[in-house]
């Protein structure tokens, strides 16, 4: 592997500069042997090198910890994956009754709760911003039926950490501090501030025009989304992660035992694309022949990660970067790393279905899910995709071509060897959705401009 490792590293340097990523770290775990690459500075500002140490946000990996703590509690007899959920929040606040009954755990870690998904919620940094921001949830309108639809929910893992810093009587942070991290040894993965600041860590990082990569002096997430998003960790700390969750191995006495440490990647029932299947929490796709097992961040387009598992091979690797440059860069990481240390043959690319000006009408529109929405117009005899954060459309990005690879799919036009999206038709046949970043989005009214 060492051979193959110096070939990547000189390609980290050339991917990180097209790219204009400042920092980037990348971990590898096969055959037991762990290997750390890095490149880059953690700061344009402040400029000090990555390491395999350097604290990166990871964004919603951050999820898996969540998944991992209530399976904690479920072995310690406090928590049932298909209790309601209401049964441990009692003064749970949803706007459904139907919801409020019914909505488990198992909804909540499978993204099928049905309330609305993508919020905005900040409540600072005080110990009880998580107790506050699921006070608010009865705002929240019930999009999907409980259980019926997949689409990516972040407010759902927000109310995990909740059912568990009540049942638990600590802080979410604590707990999976004291449960998980500790007995893992993973001692530098943090998820408040002040334990990040004395450490070595990046900062996230805009692109302004040009390409040109400027510290951002924020954060991206506040405390109440931590379980949905909030860790901070290093390389070598995520290689801790997955050689538990692959091999079952840690520092300590073993957080889960091996029946609830493989049901966490266990399917549990088909996603919504990209993604195929999802199980507690883990999202499950395919590369080729290959099943993965995976999840990774986006930290507000400041730091982007990847983490993907080959359970069968025992083989895992992690990417942290600092920029939304990573978005492009991670792929390309794990994509070598797939078909270079692991064997797995490249996907080809899909052949391009043809659709003419009249077709792609069929699909023009503003899809919306929460404060999200999805762009899609007609140029000529092509169908553009823009991803928008309706509050902060400057700051999102740009549009893309998608083509259609397969009835009602598309992949992006550049690269057609993975489905991103997929549209939802009803009854009779009208499309009335969009399945797009692991969002069910449904279709508006008013076309975009």
């Amino acid at each position: 592997m060492t051979k193959n490792l110096q070939e990547l590293r000189a390609l980290l340097d050339e991917w990180a500069r097209e790219a204009e990523v400042p920092g980037i770290a990348v971990g590898v775990l096969q055959d037991g042997e762990e290997s750390v690459l890095a490149t880059g500075v953690s700061s344009v500002d402040a400029p000090t090198p990555v390491d395999g140490d350097t604290l990166f946000m990871v964004g919603s990996t951050s999820k898996t910890f969540t998944a991992a703590a209530v399976l904690v509690l479920v072995e310690d007899g406090l928590l049932n994956l298909d209790e309601p959920v209401v049964t441990y929040l009692p003064d749970l606040p949803l706007a459904d009754p139907t919801a409020r009954a019914t909505v488990t755990l198992r909804h909540l870690l499978t993204h099928t709760g049905g309330f609305l998904g993508d919020v905005d919620l900040d409540n600072g940094w005080d110990s009880d911003g998580l107790a506050e921001a699921v006070a608010g949830f009865g705002d929240l309108p019930q999009v999907f039926p409980t259980g019926e639809v997949f689409s990516y929910s972040n407010s759902g893992f927000v109310l995990a950490g909740r059912v568990l810093e009540v049942v638990s009587g600590t802080s979410y942070e604590d707990l999976v501090r004291t449960r998980l991290l500790e007995p893992l040894g993973m001692t530098d993965s943090h998820f408040l501030p002040w334990d990040v600041l004395t450490r070595h860590h990046t900062v996230g990082h805009t692109l302004v025009p040009g390409g040109t990569p400027v510290v951002a002096h924020t954060l991206g997430l506040p405390r109440s989304v931590a379980a949905a998003g909030g860790l901070w960790s290093s390389a070598r700390d995520q290689l801790r992660w997955a050689r538990f969750f692959l091999l079952g191995e840690s520092t300590g006495a073993a957080p889960l035992g091996e029946r609830a440490r493989t049901a966490l990647w266990e399917p549990q029932r088909r996603a919504a694309l990209p993604y195929e299947q999802v199980a507690l929490s883990w999202l499950r796709t395919r590369y080729g022949d290959a099943e993965l097992v995976r999840h990774g961040g986006n930290v507000s387009n400041l730091q982007v990660s990847e983490f993907v598992t080959l359970p069968d091979q025992r083989f895992a690797v992690t990417v942290l970067t600092n920029s939304r440059g990573g978005g492009v860069v991670g792929p390309r990481v794990v994509d070598w790393c797939l078909e270079n240390l692991a064997g797995v043959p490249p996907i080809p690319a899909a052949p391009v279905l043809p659709r003419t000006p009249e077709q792609l009408a069929d699909y023009t529109g503003r899809y919306e899910t929460g404060g999200l929405a999805f762009d899609f117009t007609a140029r000529e005899d092509a169908l553009w995709a823009r991803m928008l954060v309706i509050s902060d459309p400057d700051n999102s990005p740009p549009a893309f071509e998608v083509a259609f690879v397969a009835e009602d799919v598309v992949a992006r036009a550049a690269d057609t060897r993975r489905a991103t999206g997929g549209f939802v038709r009803d009854a009779r046949g009208r499309v009335t959705a969009v399945e797009f970043g692991g969002r069910t989005a449904r279709r508006q009214e008013v076309a975009p401009a």
